[in-house]
């Protein structure tokens, strides 16, 4: 069993000239819900903006759920499906990009539309709660004619978590011979999720279904330290490794497969074969908090080619208790309260191009893999 080549641009970059395509996987649009349960953390890092929100916490007038909020990515399936197409084309290869949104296929389907399928398939980043934790599951590949039915099973899934049930779907997912299923960050940890309790949901889901993965992903938004322990684990499960974007902002992906295949479906065959080839590229290298920043700026800035999606407002939704999801820009009626103005200026005067600059080269030492 071959687990795997990895390899970085900035170190090897003739290798690109051995392949004919590059694959991104894992990149998210608008259709992907991203859950906000995290947020109050990250605010109390925030000098300033901590104090703020401390005060109002004691004084009992922030009583928000985070849980029942959430932001949307801002590209649209088209718009994604360029920024990675463009990158991958830049290093001279036939550009394959799989989107996988959180339990939705809905920019598959739309581009197959106007795109070729055997380069843009339909595909689905799946949650999967499982015991006390949660997995997520890169399906790759569906056939457009009955993708809305496993999707339809998958959310009964995610809703029930009838181990039987994940145990069959896996299954016949797999017959699909050009079909792929990936283990998405294995390591990462949903909010709330001890990790003592997701290392065990880890091991007993590998242990019951790990006939049915494919491959284990590496991540472009993780930590090597992390993407190493994936390695291992793919070589203590004789899995390959393959690509994961993740790409939630307008960065494109930072970590891409290579191939000699000519369509999607090629490139999955080749994966369940246990041969594939991971490169990094250049920003994968660059400061985690300083691509942190430039994300968020991505998500916070506005976006006037995007009619009713402009601001961060009219991208970011609260849910009531009756299920019924509001933008913020409605909520608020149009106005950003004055708590969350110094935090937004902050991270738009940080993502100012001369800042970066600076930031960078204070953050130069932290880089991710050295050399």
């Amino acid at each position: 069993m071959q687990y795997g080549d990895v390899s970085f641009f900035w170190r090897a970059a003739r290798a690109v000239s051995h392949f004919r395509s590059g694959v991104c996987l894992h990149g998210h649009t608008m259709h992907s819900e991203e859950c906000l349960s995290f947020l109050p953390r990250y605010l109390h890092r925030i000098p300033g903006v901590s104090q703020v929100l401390s005060g109002y916490e004691r004084a009992r007038r922030f009583q928000v759920d985070f849980s029942r909020a959430y932001w949307t990515p801002p590209l649209t399936p088209a718009s994604a499906l360029r920024l990675e197409r463009k990158q991958i084309a830049g290093l001279g290869l036939r550009p394959l990009v799989s989107l996988t949104d959180h339990d939705n296929i809905e920019a598959g389907m739309a581009l197959q539309v106007a795109s070729d399928g055997s380069e843009v398939p339909v595909s689905v980043e799946w949650t999967v709660p499982y015991r006390r934790s949660i997995l997520h599951l890169g399906i790759h590949n569906l056939p457009p004619d009955a993708a809305r039915s496993w999707l339809s099973a998958m959310a009964t899934l995610t809703a029930s978590q009838d181990e039987e049930l994940l145990a069959e779907i896996l299954s016949e997912c797999s017959r699909m011979h050009e079909v792929l299923i990936v283990l998405n960050h294995p390591f990462w940890l949903e909010e709330g999720v001890e990790e003592t309790d997701h290392r065990r949901a880890l091991d007993a889901a590998l242990k019951k279904y790990g006939a049915w993965l494919h491959a284990f992903e590496l991540n472009g938004t993780r930590r090597w330290s992390e993407n190493a322990a994936v390695i291992e684990l793919a070589r203590t499960w004789s899995k390959p490794i393959v690509s994961g974007g993740d790409r939630h902002a307008c960065e494109p992906a930072a970590c891409l497969n290579l191939t000699n295949a000519r369509s999607f479906g090629e490139f999955v065959c080749e994966i369940r074969d246990g041969r594939s080839s991971v490169l990094f590229m250049p920003h994968y290298r660059e400061p985690m908090a300083l691509r942190v920043l430039e994300a968020s700026w991505d998500i916070l800035r506005p976006y006037p080619e995007y009619p009713g999606r402009q601001r961060w407002t009219d991208r970011l939704f609260y849910r009531s208790e009756e299920g019924c999801a509001r933008s913020l820009s409605v909520l608020w009626g149009g106005q950003v309260p004055w708590l969350l103005r110094p935090a937004t200026g902050l991270v738009q005067f940080f993502a100012a191009p001369q800042l970066r600059v600076a930031l960078r080269l204070l953050l130069s030492r932290r880089t991710e893999v050295l050399s």
